[in-house]
């Protein structure tokens, strides 16, 4: 695997098991209304929601999205990072690599948790989804955090676990990293993901490492 410089890691379902929270208050809120989808229909709007809400025909879209958003809330206290993670995170650190977080997700919603695990100081620059205008796989966030970390795109890679993380990087013009365990089967299609040509698919997210 090539060796980067600059690291931009994607939160949700990435570094953090949250995709079971969304999918599960997103369901809540979507049954509630007679709307019932699937596990992977849910999964493809997670980050991009607004747009499906005109394609679902939901009526009372930010209504939703805003229950939505506060179920969640009283759910992600609890979360737990993937495994290795950390020891991914200490390890680029270690190595002196630089580290952005790139994330749809707002400040309120993932600064405590980065507290919580203590790991708010590895990242040089967090760019989250009330930063920017527009969302992946708009390459907006990428450019703005690689600018802040005065990088250079051949030397930076973008590593996910979405369409939205593998189509903001093409759309930037670098290097990704899927991030697909066994269990994100259960929220992702594979074969669609590939269609994005990640450079790079792992399972294990210690294979990250294999960079430095």
């Amino acid at each position: 695997m090539k060796n980067y410089h600059y690291y931009l890691l994607d939160w949700d379902g990435n570094l953090a098991q949250t995709l079971h929270i969304w999918l599960e208050v997103f369901r809540t809120v979507l049954d509630k209304r007679g709307i019932h989808k699937t596990d992977h229909e849910i999964a493809e709007t997670f980050g991009k929601f607004r747009d499906y809400i005109e394609i679902w025909n939901i009526k009372d879209g930010k209504e939703l999205h805003d229950e939505a958003r506060t179920l969640a809330k009283q759910k992600l206290p609890d979360v737990e990072l993937y495994p290795d993670a950390l020891e991914v995170l200490y390890g680029l650190h270690a190595a002196g690599k630089k580290l952005a977080l790139i994330t749809t997700s707002t400040h309120d919603n993932v600064e405590h948790l980065l507290e919580k695990f203590e790991i708010k100081n590895l990242f040089d620059v967090i760019v989250a989804g009330d930063d920017v205008a527009h969302h992946k796989p708009h390459p907006e966030s990428l450019e703005k955090a690689l600018v802040e970390l005065g990088g250079s795109k051949d030397q930076a890679v973008m590593i996910g676990d979405s369409d939205k993380d593998l189509g903001a990087a093409q759309n930037f013009g670098i290097d990704s990293i899927l991030f697909y365990p066994e269990e994100h089967a259960v929220f992702y299609d594979l074969e669609k993901l590939q269609k994005h040509n990640p450079t790079y698919v792992i399972g294990d997210f210690k294979q990250i490492l294999l960079t430095v």
